[in-house]
């Protein structure tokens, strides 16, 4: 708007010199005039389709989920769908992906438009690399057709962007057979269980447990109590760095390594500096690590117990005991 009114301003100036020089003579006197009154013609013209938009309000629609290079997308709307002419219309918008340190700014302006139909923004550089893009809308507005009036609007909407990691499969593959038991723990709630402790009868017990034969050899009621085994776990830990591109990959590879793993029933934990301690059973939970990576979240899961430890870094894979 600053810049509108300074041309305009400058160039009314020269008019004026102009007409002046030709001592004000008819035509150029006249051209001053119109000229000088265009800002005032432009605003009796715009102001209703500038009040009616304004009326209508905006609303903004993102993709939700995206994979790197992919075009972020942003549709904005008049509310509920319905139409209002924008003589001309302005918005500032901020793209930032703390994951991978990346803030941009980028402006639309579009002219004589309707909003029936959304006013898209496409960008592909704030997808370059993975990590969730929150998006800010500043200064929005709707100007008159000479850019030099406006009204505000409010687009309060915050939408956000998760950028996903396209699964690589790495060079080297963990085994997670889980067939080593270390030992066996009390199964909470009892009932069925292929694994069985014996113990004395406490009170309480339920004496459907009663192992008879044994209780009539020791002259006391022996209970067989459902047990799981203690497995050895498998740990995936992911050694990021502070490289946006080294993280990608990581990423790639760790997701890779997950959806093999899950395909095949097996149940691990993820382990990085960013998302603390997760497990690993679906490929729901492989979507949550890696969005608790992106938002830095720590988590007080912890291993327990031994555990076969394959670490993901930037220079390859490699399989550690722990």
């Amino acid at each position: 708007m600053i810049k509108n009114w300074s041309i305009y301003l400058v160039t009314l100036f020269v008019l004026f010199l102009f007409s002046a020089f030709h001592s004000y003579e008819q035509t150029t006197w006249n051209i001053f005039l119109i000229f000088a009154l265009i800002p005032l013609i432009s605003l009796i013209v715009s102001l209703p389709f500038m009040v009616h938009a304004a009326v209508r309000g905006i609303t903004a629609e993102v993709s939700g989920e995206l994979r790197p290079l992919d075009s972020a997308e942003i549709k904005i709307y008049s509310k509920n769908r319905t139409a209002a002419v924008f003589p001309q219309f302005k918005v500032k918008v901020q793209f930032e992906n703390s994951f991978a340190s990346i803030k941009k700014k980028y402006r639309k302006i579009v002219f004589f438009g309707s909003s029936k139909k959304p006013f898209v923004i496409i960008n592909k550089g704030v997808t370059k690399h993975c990590g969730t893009i929150k998006i800010q809308f500043k200064r929005c507005a709707v100007f008159d057709f000479s850019g030099m009036f406006f009204i505000p609007l409010r687009l309060r909407e915050t939408p956000e962007i998760n950028v996903m990691p396209k699964p690589v499969k790495p060079k080297v593959m963990p085994s997670a057979d889980n067939t080593q038991v270390l030992g066996f723990k009390p199964k909470p709630g009892g009932g069925f269980s292929d694994y069985y402790e014996l113990r004395p009868y406490r009170e309480g017990d339920s004496m459907k447990y009663v192992h008879w034969k044994i209780s009539s050899k020791y002259d006391e009621l022996i209970v067989r109590e459902p047990s799981l085994p203690v497995l050895r776990s498998l740990v995936i830990r992911l050694d990021l760095s502070g490289k946006p591109e080294v993280n990608d990959d990581i990423l790639a590879r760790f997701v890779g390594t997950a959806e093999k793993l899950v395909s095949e029933n097996k149940e691990f934990f993820c382990l990085s500096h960013r998302g603390g301690c997760m497990r690993i059973d679906s490929r729901e939970a492989i979507k949550a690590c890696v969005l608790r990576i992106y938002g830095g979240r720590v988590s007080a899961d912890s291993t327990m117990g031994t555990a076969d430890l394959f670490v993901i870094g930037e220079k390859g894979e490699e399989v550690r005991g722990a």
